[in-house]
């Protein structure tokens, strides 16, 4: 008999928390025969039910002794010697009341979830209605019978509309691209895959394919032996998978994301991945497990970038919200949140070697700040583009930095002085993706219209088409313009 209890809480991060880690059990549960050895996995689930410490979890064996009665520390560790019921209980604010108590010993009069609909109950559910006596009926019958949930699968627009057969061979947008430390490879964002192209020679290799949507992010490791891509269905579930680039296989999927994820970041010493997407969520992950590490909440609108600090212990984010956000990576708290964006920030970067942090977004401003643990002092402010800027990135030496618009602007700007330099004019769509290459002799561009190119950001001269129009696609070609 399984017995799981409402936990009463005026968080919103913990009531969301307890909602889909509630989901999550009950679908392993309906799927779970052996109780000793699923119990890793339920009390993995558990511990992200268990946000704070006033939390505990209670593990009863079939005469009602408790067996386990530990903090959210231990729950990890936790094993159910002969026990076959599981309650959880939030001790802060005493039991709330049985969510579902299933079985073949249970009386479905004994589930609130029966007490609510038939109005025996506070809140009444529906509030401004009622089942009909055929419905109470079902979930009656479904309660006697064990309360089974059969887990659904990861959603797919290919599921949801039509398809249509592609003509002209439409080229996928380039949300996303970024060169191997070593330089020897540019990988690329595509729909459903990533494709990869040797560098300089622009020869592509075979694509990492199997993923569920458009890849929207990619990182490569500081060390190269994994590539971070992320993405998923908008409106259903955000994906983030681990990569071995050696073999071009998924090593790890990183579940947590409940919308499309934006971006993705390395700590530099390899050891955290941090993700951001359109659910508001920041979350850092450890690499070597991919385990949670933990989740950053405060924002209010969609999370479109993250940036670790030289150092790795400051993470800064972009918003929707019209706002930076500072974190301390070793507490997950935030220490402050800049405010000067006067719309949704879109893009960021750290200036390699120093404090320096530069933002952008739909206001058209460059901004830079001086960051420390306790405040940031603005140091630059520049109007760059006629349309929102898009993406930012400086050079490995952090001479240089770069900036791309919606009015299809790519603009190269003296880092220090936010002086420009020159302009790369004549691009063909918007450019949605910029990388250095790890010597800086050459930045790589990404578009809308699915086109990727090579320029020399000293001179402005396109070196190399990778991608190139639909109409026109073949061999990656050299150019001299």
């Amino acid at each position: 008999m399984l017995v799981i209890h409402e936990s009463a809480t005026d968080r919103r991060d913990s009531q969301d928390a307890y909602f889909d880690g509630s989901l999550e059990l009950l679908r392993e549960l309906a799927v779970t025969n052996d109780l000793d050895a699923a119990w890793p996995r339920l009390s993995a689930i558990v511990g992200k039910m268990l946000p704070h410490d006033a939390l505990r979890m209670a593990c009863f064996d079939q005469r009602g002794r408790a067996v386990v009665n530990a903090s959210t520390a231990d729950v990890p560790d936790m094993t159910p010697s002969d026990s076959d019921e599981l309650i959880i209980d939030d001790l802060r604010n005493g039991v709330a009341g049985w969510v579902v108590a299933c079985g073949a010993e249970s009386n479905a009069d004994d589930s609130p979830i029966i007490r609510q609909v038939e109005g025996h109950a506070k809140p009444k559910m529906p509030p401004k209605a009622d089942l009909r006596p055929e419905d109470i009926a079902t979930l009656r019958a479904w309660i006697a019978a064990g309360a089974t949930y059969t887990p659904a699968r990861r959603a797919s627009l290919d599921d949801k509309v039509v398809a249509v057969p592609q003509s002209g061979g439409l080229l996928a947008e380039v949300p996303a691209l970024g060169f191997s430390p070593d330089g020897a490879e540019l990988a690329v964002a595509g729909y459903k895959e990533v494709k990869r192209f040797r560098v300089p020679s622009g020869v592509s290799d075979p694509a990492i394919g199997g993923l569920s949507d458009q890849v929207r992010a990619l990182a490569w490791s500081p060390d190269g032996k994994l590539l971070a891509a992320g993405g998923g269905t908008p409106g259903a579930f955000g994906e983030l998978v681990l990569i071995d680039t050696a073999t071009g296989s998924v090593v790890r999927t990183l579940d947590g994301h409940r919308d499309y994820v934006y971006f993705v970041a390395f700590s530099p010493d390899g050891k955290r991945l941090a993700s951001c997407g359109y659910d508001r969520q920041i979350r850092i992950w450890d690499t070597a497990t991919g385990k949670p590490m933990g989740v950053l909440r405060e924002h209010t609108e969609a999370v479109y970038a993250v940036a670790f600090d030289p150092a790795g212990t400051l993470l800064a984010s972009a918003s929707a919200d019209r706002s930076v956000k500072i974190w301390d990576t070793a507490k997950g708290v935030r220490l402050y949140t800049i405010t000067e964006p006067t719309d949704a920030v879109l893009t960021l970067a750290f200036r390699p070697g120093s404090h320096v942090l530069v933002a952008a977004g739909a206001d058209k401003r460059l901004r830079a700040w001086r960051i420390d643990a306790s405040a940031a002092t603005l140091v630059g402010n520049t109007l760059a583009h006629t349309g929102s800027i898009i993406r930012v990135a400086f050079s490995p030496d952090g001479a240089r930095l770069v900036s791309a618009s919606s009015s299809r602007e790519v603009k190269i700007w003296n880092a220090e002085t936010l002086t420009l330099e020159r302009a790369l004019t004549g691009q063909s769509d918007w450019v949605q993706s910029l990388a250095f290459s790890p010597d800086g002799r050459a930045l790589a561009l990404g578009r809308y219209d699915g086109t990727v190119s090579v320029f020399d950001p000293s001179t402005g001269r396109r070196m190399q088409d990778l991608i190139r129009p639909a109409a026109t696609t073949g061999p990656a070609t050299r150019s001299g313009k």
